[in-house]
């Protein structure tokens, strides 16, 4: 009897660490072509292994993870580099996921900026630090349970 409870709680466990988001990609590159598409972002348990899924990549892990980190890489003041999202420099972005929303746009009164390039998370703002930076999904038992920038910092007002 005690061996059902434990493989009981060890499976509604496991049950628990899935999620399956279906968001929106928006992509603006610097030549000016623009883009929409879906974003995905799930876990899933599958023979014993967690199957971790971020845009149309796919990873097959011993574990579930505790974060996903998206690396934003500044270029000459001119350019963004988003190697998850596209092979090719981007001049801004928008992220629908789960209950998140995250923009980057170059905003020309934003003259403390670099590159005029700054980052929002929902209603908060950022800007580029001196290094690349990164946002960070963090996950818990239900899914995202929030998202960290670093590498940027806040303006202030």
């Amino acid at each position: 009897m005690k061996y059902w409870v434990v493989a009981l709680l060890v499976f509604i466990g496991q049950a628990k660490a899935d999620f399956n988001y279906n968001g929106e990609l928006q992509l603006h590159f610097l030549n000016g072509k623009q883009t929409t598409s879906p974003f995905i972002m799930s876990l899933t348990t599958e023979a014993g292994a967690q199957l971790f899924q971020v845009g149309n990549q796919t990873a097959r892990l011993p574990m579930a993870p505790q974060k996903y980190s998206l690396a934003l890489v500044l270029q000459r003041d001119r350019e963004v580099w988003v190697t998850d999202f596209a092979e090719q420099p981007l001049q801004a972005f928008t992220l629908s996921i789960a209950d998140y929303q995250l923009r980057l746009i170059q905003e020309p009164q934003a003259t403390q900026a670099r590159g005029r390039y700054v980052l929002y998370v929902g209603d908060e703002m950022y800007f580029f630090g001196r290094g690349p930076a990164q946002i960070n999904f963090v996950f818990g038992q239900n899914g995202i349970t929030d998202i960290e920038v670093r590498g940027m910092f806040k303006p202030r007002r």
